[in-house]
């Protein structure tokens, strides 16, 4: 009764009133009931119950693919808290000399969880459920093999074939994660805007791979790429900042290569040309 009062309340579930005040429940109230004790059960929350089932803003296959991604989020960090505790166990087997091992599995564990939680504040609530198993596997096999052999290359010439190749492959990694969806590239580019801030840990990657690094040996690369296209006296003109594009430039190029698949009118189209006017 209590749960039924609540959802009357909410507006979620409102059965007609009898003179006395008593609510008066019909087939069509029971069978809402029953679709919002399903999906309540798969831990949907309420006002996206209510708009789904009154079909103001996000549909049933949305909020069902929403909420598995939430499960699934929850089901690999417990995952990680079932292994983190049986490799404990094992560990103590073996006596008081492993308990300091175990500690610092479980310390692992829960460090890890927290410095992707962390991550969160970057992005809008539907962007970071697409985003959440790119930090919770940071830095990607793929992403890890292509910055060391950016950081192999670092020194070489920018304009040189090897460099464009990984140019190129750097733009291939980046649209497989974040083309198509500006508020997961919005998100992305404002955490790395503020990587200085980031968790300990994954501040220690980043200098472990030279990301940094990597991303202004990539900036050079691109920079040799658009001079083909500028005469060498007007290139020579340029000041020395034009020549070198800054960390936003670089950003605002990769964003309007990432638009050229879209449709101008699109919302990620209108972005770019308002941070273009901006710089």
């Amino acid at each position: 009764m209590k749960a039924l009062r609540h959802y009357d309340r909410l507006g979620l579930l409102q059965p007609r009133r009898s003179l006395s005040g008593y609510r008066l429940y019909t087939d069509s109230d029971h069978a809402r009931l029953e679709r919002i004790t399903a999906l309540k059960f798969l831990g949907v929350p309420l006002k996206q119950i209510k708009a789904v089932l009154d079909r103001s803003g996000i549909s049933l296959p949305e909020a069902l693919q929403r909420q598995r991604r939430v499960l699934e989020h929850k089901r690999r960090a417990l995952d990680r808290a079932i292994s983190a505790i049986y490799e404990a166990e094992q560990a103590l087997v073996s006596g008081k000399a492993a308990e300091t091992a175990a500690w610092k599995r479980i310390i692992e564990v829960v460090t890890m969880q927290n410095d992707v939680d962390a991550m969160k504040k970057y992005y809008s609530e539907e962007a970071w459920l697409k985003r959440i198993r790119h930090y919770e596997q940071w830095p990607s096999p793929d992403f890890e093999d292509l910055f060391r052999e950016i950081g192999a290359a670092l020194g070489q010439d920018p304009a040189g074939q090897q460099a464009q190749a990984l140019k190129l492959r750097w733009r291939q990694v980046l649209n497989d994660k974040v083309t198509g969806d500006p508020e997961v590239q919005a998100g992305a580019l404002a955490a790395w805007n503020d990587r200085g801030h980031w968790p300990a840990a994954m501040r220690q990657k980043l200098q472990h791979l030279q990301i940094e690094e990597a991303v202004q040996f990539l900036a050079q690369a691109m920079a040799a790429w658009w001079k083909q296209y500028i005469a060498s006296a007007e290139w020579k003109s340029l000041p020395e900042q034009r020549r070198r594009p800054t960390e936003p430039w670089n950003q605002w190029v990769l964003r309007v290569q990432m638009a050229l698949e879209e449709e101008p009118p699109g919302e990620n189209a209108r972005a770019v040309v308002v941070r273009a006017m901006e710089l």
